[in-house]
């Protein structure tokens, strides 16, 4: 066990491989490992634990269950404020779990074990490995939310995927497969679905082999360059959700998806009768 043990969380379960590994697990399956404030608070609390742990040289962040994270959770009130579909809270937590990723001098891995809808594909760009099961899929329905692209996506797409399949992406709501981001950068490899994590984590075992200053020091050196453009990337993407999120579009379009919900939560109710 490293010198400093892990968090214990309620939405997130921290716990560490080989010392040096700290894995950081979406623990709301019930809910498809959806974010809302207090999960995005237990996922910066185990990034900022892993970030002072010494001992920790590689984080992995994965999900528990079927889903990877299926992103902002548009039912849960606790994200909502009163005209904004998304509240100040959420959005100043998750520009530091960005911040945290863009700063670490770590190596950050992104282990995609299902469908990643959201930020769960806008924030795997941040990562330096992305590992992926042959069934996750991944999406980006800001324009469909009447929101704006997060994770630093408006950046990190254009310049992994070029501007067409980003575009794709971000503008025009693609569904995507692994296989197909596997082709365009954005996944380094596509693992088997079984034992899935285990096959990650015999890479991240390999990687805390190697000189500990020597990965450091060139952690450092790529992201040089990167690190002040996704800082200010992430600023003006946050402060352009905060204004999406108050606008009329945003509200329609989330309460639209709320009675669509609804709709359909009494029509299975129906079929069951």
């Amino acid at each position: 066990m490293p010198s400093s043990p892990p968090p214990q969380l309620t939405n997130v379960a921290v716990s560490v491989d080989s010392t040096s590994i700290a894995i950081i697990k979406y623990n709301r399956p019930r809910a498809a490992n959806a974010l809302n404030v207090a999960v995005l608070k237990d996922v910066l609390s185990a990034l900022q634990w892993a970030e002072a742990t010494d001992d920790v040289r590689v984080i992995i962040t994965t999900g528990e269950g079927k889903f990877y994270t299926a992103g902002l959770d548009l039912l849960d009130k606790t994200n909502q404020a009163e005209g904004a579909t998304i509240n100040d809270e959420f959005i100043d937590v998750l520009g530091k779990i960005h911040e945290a990723i863009i700063n670490t001098n770590k190596v950050v891995v992104s282990a995609v074990n299902g469908p990643a809808p959201g930020w769960g594909t806008s924030s795997i760009a941040l990562s330096d490995l992305v590992y992926a099961a042959p069934d996750a899929i991944f999406f980006t329905p800001f324009a469909q939310w009447g929101l704006c692209a997060e994770g630093c996506s408006s950046l990190t797409f254009t310049r992994i995927m070029g501007r067409q399949k980003a575009s794709a992406l971000i503008l025009g709501g693609a569904r995507m497969t692994a296989a197909e981001l596997e082709s365009a950068g954005l996944v380094t490899k596509i693992l088997p679905k079984e034992n899935f994590l285990e096959e990650v984590l015999k890479i991240a075992r390999g990687i805390v082999k190697l000189p500990k200053g020597s990965l450091k020091t060139n952690k450092d050196l790529m992201m040089r360059g990167l690190r002040g453009q996704l800082l200010e990337t992430n600023r003006v993407e946050l402060e352009q959700l905060r204004k999406q999120a108050r606008t009329r579009e945003s509200l329609g379009a989330i309460e639209g998806f709320k009675e669509e919900t609804e709709r359909r939560k009494r029509e299975k109710g129906a079929s069951k009768l």
